[in-house]
């Protein structure tokens, strides 16, 4: 089956830069390749207006994140096969390009992404950008072998990686008829081309000059192309300026000719006909591909050029002529050698042509076509959905005592090290008390509890982290605890299966109130709120825990206010941990209380979380805990935990209790699955053998300490799960 319509995302012509050329060429290719084929574009704007052709569908404010977003929509409503992105960092807006993003994670078509830069050491912004995008790209085009080699070695899987060498022109006119037309007849000529910045090392190529024009007085050194437009914003013609002061000075000024102009393609292939040496004296070696350079090897060009990464690659076996970067002395014996040697420089030019024949763009145009026609007709993976594992507690029994649940663990064994944590204990008891039958359920609810009787402090607060020794290292526990600890005892006191533990909650229960009535954190607020909402729905009203309650939700509500907007609508700026708590609190409140629209609030809230934590495929991926994540930015792939497998399991459950829609146990299905394989690692954090769950999801291999947060988090949601299964027929918990 042939592709019917695609789209090229980057810079297009009339704007004047090297990738608009490039995304005008291919876009040629593609259509003279297969006709009839609709080739659109969405073009990227600088801010300058263009008068661009009738094939350029959009254009998008390179600074803008919303006009990103709003693109996404405008691109899937154009019901395209393909999207074929031109990727240089400098070409889109945020850190390191990162607004781009934001575009490809909207799009509902596969996406194949030209790489214009690929460097072997990134920013850590570059490499956020670049992770990512080889996460939503299907494919990832490089245009040497060096670019591959980098990316893979970087992680890329070699799959992903296909080779196409930058296109180039047919050009088929003639020397001497060229140089008559520019007035060079009878001269010796030396050419760079492109656009004009300090970085292209002209002041080298100048310099080298006085050591050749001594024996080749008719030498010229044609310089072709505009100052580049930023540089000429900020500068005018000052650097173009100085470079003709600097041939003046050195007294070769007669033999520098400046042709200041962002050449047509036509123009183009005279000047490069007219050349007997095309000259690259680039500056930065860490450049992986040059169209300039691509454009002269494949019109057969002796090349003489600094040893940056594309020109070793290109001009190789002897296809060209490479010094030292900044070298002027090395420079002018290059250029002699090959001016007073023709004969070898018809050689170099052969084996440039033979070379080129494979990247002229109809070849170039044909394996795109054919890749594109690949990527946009490849079948999403039908693994079967992974079973539900059976419950059970007894990796948690091996990782308690007579004081609690220890926080971590080495692998499968406890580690006393870290101690103990009110906070695992708390979520200890509520999985005790959710799974009454297990027979390690007892003995664990006994021990969480009396855990939490022995953290609670005189004044109604509970201390957190408990050293080996039973040494209490801190007065007070954060806020988090402090909610959650009451969050388990509400639970506990209602649904412990033992009349004698279920007082003790209670008892415990009436002296830990006070532990949340002035929290701060936003997640502490949203975990007191469900806290608050059960007791509610167990007890009725209660005039200072309903205040409570009411303030709590307010809060939530003036940070939603003041942080959401159409493209991030959330109640932060950012998304960190556990960040599926904040509409559950919002959720469980509105339940309890009534308020619909709190309930409509949190359902946009939790359905924008769930598309941000959807990855290739459809299949559930959590924001990574690698650092913070904010809007536009790249976003955080690695170091997932099962903490926010729980967070959004407990939260999708509620919107379905509240809703009665059976996506939203789908959702929560997804997410659980996250945890038995399908993630990118394609692993089960589950360890069947122990009955523990793997702490976490790296780039290339699983955290495989099964501490006492995972193992919670895995069987709390599958408790959660089976629970609400008994209440609905809506899916199912088996295999497909």
């Amino acid at each position: 089956m042939t592709i019917r319509r695609v789209l090229l995302l980057g810079n297009h012509t009339p704007r004047q830069c090297g990738i608009a050329t490039f995304t005008a060429d291919l876009a040629d290719a593609l259509s003279a390749e297969q006709p009839g084929l609709d080739v659109l574009i969405a073009a990227m704007d600088d801010g300058h207006p263009q008068a661009y052709p009738e094939r350029v569908a959009l254009t998008i404010p390179d600074g803008d994140l919303d006009a990103y977003r709003a693109a996404a929509t405008a691109i899937n409503a154009l019901n395209v096969d393909l999207v074929c992105v031109q990727h240089e960092f400098g070409i889109y807006g945020g850190p390191a390009g990162s607004y781009l993003l934001s575009l490809l994670r909207a799009l509902d078509a596969p996406i194949v992404t030209t790489l214009h830069t690929v460097l072997e050491n990134y920013s850590p912004e570059q490499h956020a950008v670049i992770e990512e995008l080889a996460v939503l790209s299907e494919r990832l085009v490089v245009m040497s072998g060096r670019a591959g080699d980098f990316l893979t070695t970087q992680g890329v899987p070699a799959g992903k990686v296909e080779f196409i060498h930058h296109g180039t022109p047919r050009l088929d006119f003639q020397r001497d008829e060229e140089k008559a037309r520019l007035g060079l007849s009878g001269h010796e000529v030396i050419l760079t081309f492109g656009l004009l910045s300090p970085n292209k090392g002209l002041e080298t190529a100048i310099r080298a000059l006085p050591a050749v024009v001594e024996d080749h007085p008719n030498l010229i050194y044609l310089v072709l192309g505009a100052t580049h437009p930023h540089l000429r914003e900020r500068e005018g013609e000052a650097y173009r300026e100085g470079l003709l002061a600097l041939a003046q000075s050195l007294g070769v000024d007669a033999h520098v000719r400046f042709e200041n102009r962002f050449a047509t393609l036509d123009e183009l292939g005279r000047f490069i006909a007219a050349a007997d040496i095309y000259l690259t004296p680039y500056l930065n070696r860490e450049q992986i591909t040059s169209g300039t350079l691509a454009y002269a090897l494949g019109s057969g060009k002796a090349v003489v050029s600094t040893p940056y990464w594309y020109a070793e690659e290109l001009l190789a076996e002897d296809r060209g002529v490479l010094f030292p970067f900044r070298d002027e002395v090395a420079l002018a014996a290059a250029l002699r050698g090959l001016l007073d040697d023709p004969q070898r420089r018809a050689a170099l030019e052969a084996r440039a042509r033979a070379y080129g024949e494979a990247m002229g763009w109809p070849a170039i145009g044909a394996q795109y076509l054919r890749l594109y026609a690949e990527t946009s007709h490849t079948a999403p993976l039908t693994r079967p959905q992974p079973a539900l594992p059976a419950v059970t507690l007894r990796h948690l029994a091996a990782l308690s005592d007579d004081t609690g649940v220890f926080q971590h663990a080495t692998f499968t064994l406890p580690n006393p090290h870290e101690g103990y944590t009110t906070d695992d204990n708390a979520r200890a008891l509520l999985l005790a008390a959710a799974v009454p039958d297990d027979p390690d359920a007892p003995l664990l609810a006994r021990r969480t509890l009396a855990f939490l009787h022995h953290a609670l402090g005189s004044d109604g607060h509970f201390r957190n982290f408990m050293s080996y020794d039973r040494r209490w290292l801190e007065t007070r526990g954060a806020e988090n605890a402090q909610a959650r600890a009451v969050r388990a005892l509400v639970t506990a006191s209602a649904d412990l299966t033992e009349p004698g533990l279920r007082g003790a909650a209670r008892e415990l229960l009436a002296h830990a109130w006070p532990a949340i009535g002035q929290l701060d954190s936003p997640r502490a607020q949203a975990l007191a709120l469900m806290a608050l909402a059960d007791r509610r729905l167990m007890d009725g009203p209660h005039g200072e825990l309903d205040a409570l309650a009411h303030r709590y939700a307010a809060n939530l509500r003036r940070l939603w206010d003041a942080h959401a907007t159409s493209g991030w609508p959330w109640f932060e700026p950012y998304l960190s941990y556990s960040n599926a708590k904040l509409p559950h609190g919002l959720l469980a409140y509105a339940r309890a209380y009534g308020q619909p629209s709190d309930v409509a609030l949190a359902l946009v809230a939790l359905t924008w979380l769930e598309d941000v934590q959807t990855g290739p495929q459809g299949t559930f991926w959590p924001v990574g805990s690698e650092r913070v994540y904010r809007s536009g930015e790249a976003r955080p792939l690695w170091d997932g935990q099962p903490i926010e497998v729980y967070a959004t399991v407990a939260a999708d459950l509620a919107a379905f209790e509240i809703t009665g829609d059976g996506r939203w146990l789908e959702l929560a299905r997804r997410a659980v699955n996250w945890l038995l394989g399908r993630n990118p690692l394609g692993q089960s954090l589950f360890n069947p053998a122990s009955g523990g769950c793997r702490d976490g999801v790296h780039r290339d291999r699983l955290n495989m300490n099964e501490g006492a947060e995972s193992t919670l988090a895995l069987w709390q949601g599958v408790a959660d799960l089976r629970a609400a299964h008994l209440a609905s027929s809506a899916f199912t918990l088996t295999g497909d």
